[in-house]
């Protein structure tokens, strides 16, 4: 009996049929596995290699000379020729792409947008409210077009296509358009950081004339405020809960008109982000801590606006012992966020007569920043000093609120006004118009033009 342990290892794997074998054991493992049906190496380097799962359809997996990694793609037949073909013209493309230095590693846009999403949704400088929208957005109206999309494949020519499928699928608004171009472009920006982008594509939307915004000149915001004063004490008598929320409407009204910040700020304001400056007199102002969708900034508000913060402050210790610092301002009774006042805004504007313009259009909350915008231009203030401290451009001030009223006493003395002259050059009692635009009353001495700040301070005698 022979000891195995002391056979030689060439005689230990001698198998029964030796000629079968022999060739066998001479193989190199890549020669053996491509006798495999199933696993083809089409240039004997590694570089396109076909292969089959569950032996059905052919899978090609490249390596690209000069790049990282394996692109693995699915040729989509079980014809070994085609899955051949597919696999070298998709190599020489990508080896192409590698040359004239292009990104080939192109995950789908949908994958890139899960990414991209769980950065957004942490940065802080952005409110929570301002991220939803816009993610809720993309979802809705960008993500069913692009979503199956290779990165790779998005450029100028596919961008414009997908204008054409928004405008007739259901005919957006200029403004929609605009929106979904700045969300289009954080994203092409955080794909060219990442990588998977070389250059963001070009997203052009039609131009169109910027539409004048609706705001509430002074007649109509003196009638408004008036008729707040009355509304709430009416109110007052009659139900303790209606009283409360028009209380609340009526200083939101008032401060968002004095302070012009963004509806989506407000909406999130709290105590803590209250605080005071005072000015070169000494008179004090409140600062509001915002968050919005172009970031944090601080916003001084017009002098009335601590009075109304003030009000809002003395009705909340009401309710509770002590005011959280990290509560929403505009609470309901329970501490929870109001999250709208639009119908409430809607339905105070049409019982105040003052609800659309003199050319018709409908005045929104978003009127009350337009309102602030105009009356502070009107009063002379630097467009640059203006556009910081709404969180704006002075582009935009100049567009959306550039167009003075004429028929502000204000502005039509300064448009029309000519040097003082006296009665010896000729006057004969005519009436002379003052070099201080606002300020003649020659011509009709009974009316009074009080200042916008002074104006919105009538609210606290309302």
């Amino acid at each position: 009996m022979v000891d195995s342990k002391n056979v030689p290892p060439s005689i230990e794997r001698s198998p029964k049929s030796v000629g079968d074998t022999i060739d066998r054991d001479l193989q190199t493992p890549s020669e053996a596995i491509l006798q495999r049906s199933d696993y083809q190496d089409v240039r004997g380097d590694g570089r396109i290699v076909l292969f089959r799962r569950n032996g059905v359809k052919w899978h090609v997996r490249l390596k690209i000379p000069n790049s990282n990694g394996y692109v693995t793609r699915s040729a989509k037949t079980s014809d070994s020729f085609e899955a051949r073909r597919f696999a070298e013209d998709l190599y020489f493309e990508l080896e192409g792409r590698v040359r004239r230095g292009e990104v080939i590693h192109s995950p789908l846009v949908r994958k890139v947008f899960e990414e991209w999403k769980r950065s957004f949704v942490s940065e802080k400088y952005s409110s929570p409210d301002y991220v939803s929208a816009n993610l809720k957005s993309f979802e809705r109206n960008i993500l069913p077009f692009f979503g199956d999309t290779h990165m790779a494949a998005l450029n100028d020519d596919l961008v414009s296509k997908f204008l054409e499928y928004r405008l007739r699928s259901s005919q957006p608004a200029l403004s929609t358009l605009r929106n979904e171009r700045t969300n289009l472009n954080n994203f092409f920006r955080f794909a060219v950081t990442k990588g998977y982008l070389r250059t963001a594509p070009r997203y052009r939307i039609p131009t169109g004339r910027f539409p004048s915004r609706p705001d509430i000149p002074r007649e109509d915001w003196r009638k408004l405020v008036r008729f707040l004063g009355r509304w709430v004490r009416e109110a007052e008598r009659t139900n303790a809960a209606w009283h409360r929320d028009r209380f609340y409407l009526q200083q939101y009204i008032l401060i968002l008109g004095n302070c012009g910040i963004r509806v989506g700020e407000a909406r999130v304001l709290r105590w803590r982000d209250v605080s005071f400056t005072a000015t070169e007199d000494g008179s004090r102002r409140t600062i509001f801590t915002v968050r919005g969708k172009t970031g944090e900034r601080e916003v001084a508000c017009n002098e009335s606006v601590t009075e109304y913060v003030e009000r809002v402050r003395k009705r909340r210790l009401g309710e509770v012992r002590k005011i959280d610092p990290n509560e929403i301002i505009f609470c309901h009774k329970d501490g929870g966020q109001i999250r709208s006042y639009k119908k409430g805004f809607d339905a105070v504007m049409k019982a105040a007569g003052v609800q659309h313009s003199s050319d018709g259009k409908k005045r929104t909350i978003y009127s009350l920043r337009h309102t602030y915008a105009t009356m502070r231009i009107s009063e002379g203030v630097n467009i640059y000093n203006l556009a910081a401290n709404m969180g704006t451009s002075v582009e935009m001030i100049e567009k959306f609120y550039g167009k003075k009223r004429v028929r502000d006493p204000r502005i039509a003395g300064d448009v029309t006004k000519v040097k003082r002259r006296t009665a010896a050059s000729g006057t004969s009692g005519r009436a002379v118009p003052s070099s201080d635009p606002g300020q003649d009353r020659t011509l009709a001495p009974d009316v009074e033009e009080p200042h916008p700040a002074r104006e919105l301070l009538s609210a606290r005698r309302s």
